[in-house]
């Protein structure tokens, strides 16, 4: 009886002992299973947040944008955005003056372009232009005559004004035209300096008529001459 008594409280102070070091483990495990549940949080994170960059195939999160801010693209440039475009608008359009300068400059270009295209015709037809050079060019009449000049019978046929019809039909008006830019490519006006149909009917593109009239002009008379023999 002595023994069992005495072994009760060896027992008992097993159990206490127990219970002593119980707390001072628990808080261990307590730990490990927090820290655990973190990372499998993260890993968590980070694939909503690599699945949702992929699926909508832009950088628009405001997280990334912070985390992300000092990356660059390729070759180390940075991407170009709105804000960038709009800055330039404003910066244009701070200045109104220096785009009304640049207005103004294209302005005497073309103006010094048509007095000259006025001159060339004058000059080799020994004819006198309205002012209106547009509207006086576009029935074809005079370019034709002026291809004639260049080459004689370059153009075979043209369609005239006559006192019963002084105003050509608009199919006649581009029947000269064509026949004067297929009698300037057959001279050897290059196609970079060739104007256009619609250049001369419409009356938009005296600038690069003019163009044409120069090139046409510049042509070698040896060349306009052995064309014209042959």
């Amino acid at each position: 009886l002595k023994e069992i008594v005495s072994l009760h409280p060896l027992e008992n102070q097993k159990d206490q002992i127990d219970e002593q070091q119980w707390p001072e483990s628990q808080p261990i495990i307590w730990q490990s299973e927090e820290r655990r549940r973190s990372e499998q949080i993260k890993k968590e994170y980070f694939k909503y947040k690599s699945s949702r960059k992929s699926s909508s195939g832009n950088e628009n999160d405001e997280e990334y944008d912070r985390t992300d801010g000092f990356s660059h693209g390729p070759f180390g440039l940075k991407p170009r955005s709105a804000f960038s475009r709009s800055s330039r608008q404003e910066y244009g359009a701070a200045d109104p003056g220096f785009t009304m300068r640049r207005k103004m400059e294209h302005l005497r270009e073309e103006r010094e372009q048509i007095r000259q295209l006025r001159n060339n015709l004058e000059s080799r037809l020994k004819v006198i232009l309205p002012d209106d050079i547009g509207a006086a060019l576009m029935d074809g009449v005079v370019l034709c005559h002026l291809a004639n000049h260049i080459r004689p019978r370059s153009v075979a046929s043209i369609h005239v004004p006559s006192p019963a019809v002084p105003k050509l039909s608009m199919a006649k008006c581009r029947r000269n035209v064509e026949n004067f830019l297929d009698a300037c490519k057959k001279l050897g006006v290059s196609q970079e300096r060739l104007c256009l149909p619609h250049h001369i009917l419409e009356e938009r593109g005296l600038v690069k008529v003019g163009v044409t009239v120069q090139a046409l002009l510049e042509l070698p008379t040896t060349k306009a001459s052995q064309l014209s023999t042959a």
